[in-house]
């Protein structure tokens, strides 16, 4: 059985501890400088769980990652797709590929769209969607090489393909929510109900204010 444990910042940040429950093996998804390494670690501790992975959905563009501190402390495994900038990965994330947790298989799922390296991770009956499907949103596309159409079809031929009942988690939310289902996104996410020119010219002409810490982040984050 799988054990998903959320962390939420001020500012909308979600990060998830993901455990098999029956071994205790775990891994981290999105670890943010704006959670304290503290809270990571002693939730870690305090469950017995061993951790084996800490994986990066994106490159993330508003907040400063954790990922190389936990690794420090935990000695777990960086994960993240195999084109992204930092060179802080031990395991380069391919369309795919597998990750094992005691009896727990992840799926990785390439889903390019908000950025060009962005991943999902699946398991039966979830999946850990970063910043490309959001709740009642989408990922802006108008940066690190983002792209409407690749969103598009990472939405519609991947992310939805997975039945009605799967639980969708975000790597953001900033109404205090930490996730949702295929079918609420398909019956209530506005961005959805467009079809496919509309969201790509939408998207295409949606260019929000910068996110705020974006240079910092961006730098930091590529390291």
């Amino acid at each position: 059985m799988v054990i998903v444990i959320p962390f939420h910042s001020s500012r909308g940040c979600l990060s998830y501890l993901v455990a098999d429950q029956k071994t205790r093996e775990a891994l981290l998804v999105d670890p943010s400088e704006e959670i304290a390494k503290e809270d990571y670690l002693s939730r870690i501790k305090e469950e017995g769980y061993q951790l084996r992975y800490i994986i990066e959905t994106h490159t993330h563009a508003d907040h400063v990652s954790s990922a190389s501190l936990i690794q420090t402390a935990t000695g777990a495994k960086i994960v993240r797709h195999h084109a992204a900038p930092s060179q802080r990965k031990d395991i380069p994330a391919y369309d795919g590929d597998t990750l094992t947790l005691g009896e727990l298989k992840l799926r990785i799922i390439e889903t390019p769209g908000h950025t060009d390296e962005s991943i999902s991770v699946s398991a039966p009956g979830i999946i850990f969607t970063g910043d490309v499907l959001l709740i009642d949103a989408t990922g802006r596309t108008d940066f690190q090489r983002g792209s409407s159409r690749k969103e598009y079809e990472s939405i519609w031929q991947k992310i939805l393909s997975l039945p009605d009942e799967t639980i969708v988690y975000p790597a953001h939310d900033y109404k205090g929510r930490i996730q949702t289902t295929i079918k609420e996104e398909r019956t209530m996410n506005p961005r959805l109900k467009w079809s496919e020119e509309e969201f790509i010219t939408t998207m295409d002409n949606y260019h929000p204010e910068l996110p705020e810490l974006f240079e910092e982040a961006i730098a930091k984050n590529s390291i």
